[in-house]
């Protein structure tokens, strides 16, 4: 569903319009001049029991572009990319900072660098996607599957979104890097009802760089999984409130850690001054069986990339060794004003954003327990197998649904129970974390902040903490 060749519209021809910028921005006086140029094609499609109820092509193009002086900075967003588009985006950024272009003033900007092109070995991706029709037979298949594992169910949805992304990054510091992003990700979800009883049930799973991935993805093994633990929690009885100690399992109970604490350690709030980290490098936040990382690195996770929005490649960054706090997530911005050095965190969703620190594929790192050790050294306690949504304050305080729990009872799995909620602040949550198991997995998500919503990983193995409230009834 393109409708340009996507190998060829952002080429090494815009080298000589986008150095004219650049050097009109640092003839006005700015330290650094930033232009992130991209192009997007988006598939959405929605399913509703066995039928498609939505489908939503949307395609976009713009330029943001970003000036510094200092540690300010101003930005402005287009979709006129025509030079005369571009010149005014420049002076209203410019103005922003007091700057106005000059046709006599000189400029120490020395040119860009050779193209890096990381989109080369990918022009074909979008092409590789399956065409509409196949992707609408394969999410139906997903729903219809539902429907044979499933018992008591009163509704059933599934979804689909395959988003391309082509980006060309420039810079008055001499970058010149491109890149092709192409990310697809589904959904199941189930109601199952049987009088007064309810369960709401789903499961989200993505890839990066991996055209086939709808083509090969297993719709009766989701099916499966959505539906048993709809079917497991459908007659559970209501958690009692009370402090306890918590088994997390791992995949997506890695979002507490994400929200709770990875956030805290990006510069942007470092910045605003809402980190309780902000002075703690070198120090000790975590128990030391914890270990975490943020990496744009491993092969087709969501939060993988090959460059950064800033167009700095990705690193794998250790952010606590140990329980020891090592270092924070860092974009250009970031650098400037805190000191931390850049780590190919950049990111934004579009060019109407400018970068900003954020995460990429976040977990906390494999340890040397089983899981079954875990469960073992509970008295009593809850299980939570899957996480459900919640929210977090600036500062690190945080709620979390329990969309699929169980009471731990002397070191075993007994009844499922509902309506449990997880409570607390990470400051206070990191250092009771004690065991961490051995089997780490990744699981897909969406973060928002404040360059928009991204694309991420989120993951952890099988965790114990200590203690922690759970709200119930």
């Amino acid at each position: 569903m393109s409708t340009t060749n996507p190998a060829t519209c952002f080429d090494p021809s815009w080298r000589l319009r986008l150095e004219s910028l650049l050097s009109a921005g640092s003839g006005a006086g700015a330290d650094l001049v930033e232009v992130f140029m991209e192009r997007t094609d988006h598939l959405g499609m929605l399913a509703e029991q066995d039928a498609i109820t939505s489908v939503s092509p949307a395609f976009g193009m713009g330029a943001g572009i970003r000036v510094f002086r200092g540690e300010r900075d101003g930005f402005v967003s287009t979709n006129d990319l025509s030079e005369a588009g571009l010149l005014s985006a420049l002076d209203q950024a410019l103005g922003m900072l007091g700057l106005l272009r000059s046709s006599h003033a000189s400029s120490g900007f020395d040119g860009l660098q050779d193209l890096r092109d990381f989109g080369l070995s990918k022009a074909d991706w979008l092409e590789r996607c399956p065409p509409l029709l196949d992707a609408t037979a394969k999410l139906l298949e997903g729903t219809a599957r539902l429907e044979k594992h499933g018992d008591h169910l009163q509704a059933r949805r599934g979804s689909y979104a395959r988003d391309w992304q082509e980006v060309l990054v420039a810079a008055s510091d001499g970058t010149f890097a491109r890149d092709i992003r192409l990310h697809q990700s589904l959904g199941l979800n189930v109601l199952a009802a049987d009088g007064d009883h309810r369960a709401g049930m789903g499961r989200r799973y993505g890839s990066s760089g991996r055209p086939d991935e709808l083509r090969q993805w297993d719709a009766d093994a989701s099916a499966q999984e959505v539906c048993s633990s709809a079917a497991s929690m459908l007659y559970a009885d209501y958690v009692e409130a009370g402090q306890m100690p918590a088994v997390l399992a791992n995949r997506f109970g890695g979002v507490i850690f994400h929200e709770a604490c990875g956030h805290l350690l990006e510069t942007t709030q470092v910045e605003r001054g809402t980190t309780p980290f902000a002075d703690k490098v070198g120090e000790q936040i975590a128990h030391e069986a914890v270990t975490a990382i943020d990496e744009g690195l491993s092969d087709g996770s969501f939060g993988s990339l090959s460059m950064d929005d800033e167009g700095m490649e990705p690193q794998r960054t250790v952010l606590i060794e140990n329980g020891v706090l090592k270092r924070f997530l860092s974009d250009r911005a970031g650098e400037l004003r805190t000191g931390h050095g850049r780590t190919g965190s950049g990111r934004r969703q579009g060019h109407s954003f400018a970068a900003a620190s954020r995460m990429r594929n976040t977990f906390i790192a494999a340890g040397p327990h089983s899981p079954e050790q875990l469960l073992a050294s509970v008295e009593r306690g809850l299980y939570c197998k899957s996480m459900g949504g919640g929210s977090v304050g600036p500062t690190g305080q945080f709620n979390f649904a329990v969309e699929e729990g169980y009471l731990i009872e002397d070191g075993q799995l007994t009844k499922p129970v509902k309506g449990a909620t997880l409570i607390g602040e990470a400051k206070e949550v990191m250092p009771r974390i004690s065991m961490c198991a051995n089997d780490l997995e990744l699981a897909a998500g969406f973060c928002g902040s404040v360059s928009g919503s991204i694309f991420v990983t989120v993951g952890q193995p099988h965790i114990k903490v200590d203690s922690i409230t759970v709200g119930g009834r």
